[in-house]
């Protein structure tokens, strides 16, 4: 203790012989000294090199030993305390961290090499802002070329406003890099503004492709905006995937007997007239023709109520055959054109896909159409438009056209006040059957008196053109452009009967359908919006909505539930559709009832393929291998390709050979088919190898090719079935 006090001592004394009150020490100078001086040498400089009578030179950077020990220091070289510890050599001084201020020219001149880079990214990749960086760091060289050589040229000034604005609406959803790549899919249609839907009407009133059903085979030129939802987004993702393809895709075009919208129209070909039906009147075209006799037009009749009405029970049936098979012989055109539409379904329905008998009563209908027509507001009249432009142009394949036309009969149908619930029936029994005055009041005339509408016919048109346009729309990937929304506040249709072998009951049994496709094409339009909004939905988002479809397929009942539930259990890629051959509980059915049940079914398996289709192709462009991507991604790729093969079995299995049937199942086929080609094309070598990946690329291809014998087996009962087979087996060969 005294030791340390001297040494303290020592480093405050001027000189070494010195210290306050004559006491003397021995300091780290070295000389020994006493009381009062001593021999230490007063007046000599200490060993501390200082000169006598000199103060300490004060220092704000103590040495590193100095600090170790919370001990003062001297700031000498070496330092007086490490001398006396006999360690001078571990004196040392750690310079001190020089703090940095960025001038400010220093500063602006960062700032504009951001701005720079900034601009190049603009204008290499247009649309994407600086927070998209991220996603573009992960994509390979190759990817980035391809990514910018997809997209359209820079936007103009006026445009990076507009997509400034719209910044913060995008940012809420951010797009991964599948999301991205998806977007390169989409473009925008030619600028031609001849529509070959429009040659053809006028050339052949009938083709087997268009753009929307994907048979033209067009990867290139597309005369239509389809977005991800469509075919042709498949067809591009495979052309992408494997070029290899493109010329069997080529090839089968080759064979298509009409050429995409707007593609320049051909030679003209001698024109032939279709072969008219055998008890039509020889004056067809003659608007005011007679009807067939009547058997025969009994039979169309029964079979239109028989086979289509259960889809879109829209028109009265007890009322219509009233006016049509009990001789009152109405000549006025909103009766003309209805009944002309039931009849041409009716011959459609009963026919083959070789008879075009049919045509004739449309040509009939279509003629009694003109723009003035849509002023009406004619009850009699937007039914028989939905039951056109809803139904029977796509199976004429003009996609375009009857989509164009079902907008307008949906704005008939809101001035008509279809869309609306309200607390009073329509007073009265002859409010004005044309006019449109006030929308608590309706009337249509569908025999030689007025008489007011019912409030269930009213739901039950309004929701019967509410599931047509949601059927034509669902695979187009276009918005639904506010098909439902809070305005919409009629009430669903009908209800169960409670006496179905009654009279009565067998004809609200024909409304069954129309109750569960209404709740079925409510989830349908969400699905549509978002996937037209976004290419690629969150993973929660995705299995959220298809978790509504698979309560809402459980919910239906007994009468219209196909075999096997709509559950997990279609997880499972090996079921391929052992359940869903449920034809030994069809007598139990009325018949009616078996095709819209089991269209009803496909319907809902196509719509979760549709659903889950975007993770398929965002997978197969970034050809990466099913064991190397997320879990999230590998669970929705999985269950897609697993929903493709039982829905290919299940409609290879039940349909039926009649023409209703078989013209939706060979279109829903063909839509499954894409998954298994895609996944053939795309996993050339699956992860793995082995025989595991064996057996899955065997399970692939005997899927696409139970696909190929049931469009040969439905080729008299589907005018697109050879093609489908073509087209299908053409790709199935390229893998």
């Amino acid at each position: 203790m005294f030791h340390t006090f001297q040494s303290s001592i020592s480093l405050r004394s001027p000189t070494d012989g010195e210290g306050p009150g004559g006491v003397g020490g021995a300091g780290p100078g070295g000389g020994g000294g006493g009381a009062g001086g001593g021999a230490g040498g007063a007046g000599k400089p200490g060993s501390s090199g200082r000169p006598a009578g000199s103060r300490r030179i004060s220092t704000s950077n103590a040495c590193v030993e100095c600090r170790r020990r919370k001990i003062r220091c001297d700031g000498a070289q070496p330092c007086g305390q490490c001398q006396w510890y006999q360690h001078p050599e571990a004196c040392g001084y750690a310079k001190p961290a020089q703090r940095v201020v960025p001038s400010r020219k220093l500063v602006d001149r960062l700032q504009a090499q951001v701005e720079a880079l900034h601009k190049v990214l603009e204008r290499v990749f247009p649309g994407r802002s600086p927070a998209d960086v991220e996603a573009l760091a992960r994509l390979s060289r190759e990817e980035l070329l391809n990514l910018a050589l997809s997209l359209p040229a820079a936007a103009t000034q006026h445009q990076q406003q507009q997509q400034k604005q719209q910044s913060s609406v995008q940012s809420s959803t951010p797009m991964s890099e599948g999301a991205e790549s998806l977007e390169a899919l989409e473009q925008a249609p030619d600028q031609d503004p001849e529509w070959d839907e429009e040659r053809r009407h006028k050339d052949k009133i009938q083709g087997i492709s268009d753009d929307v059903n994907g048979l033209s085979m067009s990867v290139d030129r597309q005369s239509s905006y389809v977005g991800i939802s469509s075919i042709q987004a498949a067809l591009k993702v495979i052309v992408r995937v494997a070029p290899v393809a493109r010329r069997y895709i080529v090839q089968s075009a080759a064979y298509d007997t009409a050429l995409p919208s707007r593609s320049n129209s051909p030679r003209p070909r001698p024109r032939t007239r279709p072969r008219p039906h055998p008890h039509s009147h020889p004056q067809d075209d003659d608007v005011t023709a007679l009807p067939p006799p009547a058997v025969e037009g009994q039979r169309l009749v029964d079979t239109y109520f028989d086979r289509v009405h259960p889809f879109f029970p829209m028109i009265d049936e007890r009322a219509f055959r009233t006016s049509y098979l009990r001789g009152d012989r109405r000549r006025d055109r909103p009766w003309l054109t209805l009944a002309n539409m039931v009849l041409a379904l009716g011959s459609l329905a009963g026919s083959t896909s070789a008879d075009a008998g049919h045509i004739v009563f449309f040509k009939r209908a279509r003629r009694l159409v003109s723009l003035e027509t849509f002023g009406s507001g004619n009850l009699e009249v937007l039914q028989a438009l939905g039951v056109m432009a809803g139904y029977y142009m796509h199976y004429l394949n003009r996609p375009n056209e009857a989509h164009c036309i079902m907008g307008a009969v949906l704005r008939m149908a809101t001035a008509l006040g279809l869309h609306r619930e309200y607390l009073e029936s329509p007073a009265g029994g002859g409010g004005g059957g044309g006019g449109t005055n006030g929308a608590d009041t309706m009337a249509v005339a569908l025999n030689s008196h007025s008489h007011a509408v019912s409030s269930e016919m009213r739901r039950r048109t309004w929701w019967s053109l509410f599931c047509l346009d949601t059927w034509a729309s669902t695979t187009t990937g276009r918005p639904s452009l506010g098909r439902m929304g809070e305005a919409i506040t009629a009430r669903p249709p009908g209800k169960m009967p409670e006496r179905p072998s009654s009279p009565q009951g067998i004809e609200a049994l024909k409304i069954l359908p129309l109750i569960h496709f209404t709740s079925f094409c409510k989830i349908a339009t969400r699905i549509q919006d978002r996937l037209a909004a976004t290419p690629l939905l969150k993973f929660d988002e995705l299995v959220a909505l298809d978790a509504e479809l698979v309560r809402w397929y459980d919910e239906l009942p007994g009468l219209l539930r196909g075999g096997g539930g709509g559950g997990d259990d279609d997880d499972d890629a090996n079921d391929d559709g052992k359940n869903n051959d449920d034809r030994d509980g069809d007598e139990a059915i009325p018949s009616f009832l078996r095709t819209p049940r089991a269209v009803m079914k496909w319907r809902y398996q196509n719509l979760r393929i549709v659903l889950h289709r975007p993770f398929v192709l965002a997978t197969a462009l970034r050809r990466t291998p099913l064991a190397q991507l997320a879990a999230e991604d590998r669970a929705a790729v999985a269950k897609c390709r697993a929903l493709a093969g039982r829905a290919i079995a299940a409609i290879a299995a039940e349909c039926a050979p009649e023409l209703v049937a078989g013209w939706n199942g060979v279109w829903f086929a063909f839509q499954a088919c894409m998954v298994p080609l895609l996944a053939l094309f795309s996993d050339a070598q699956p992860a793995g190898g082995g025989s595991a990946a064996e057996e899955e690329r065997a399970r692939w291809s005997a899927q696409v090719e139970t696909a190929v014998g049931f469009f040969e087996r439905m080729a008299d009962w589907s005018v697109a079935a050879r093609k489908s087979r073509d087209a299908v087996a053409h790709l199935l060969e390229a893998s």
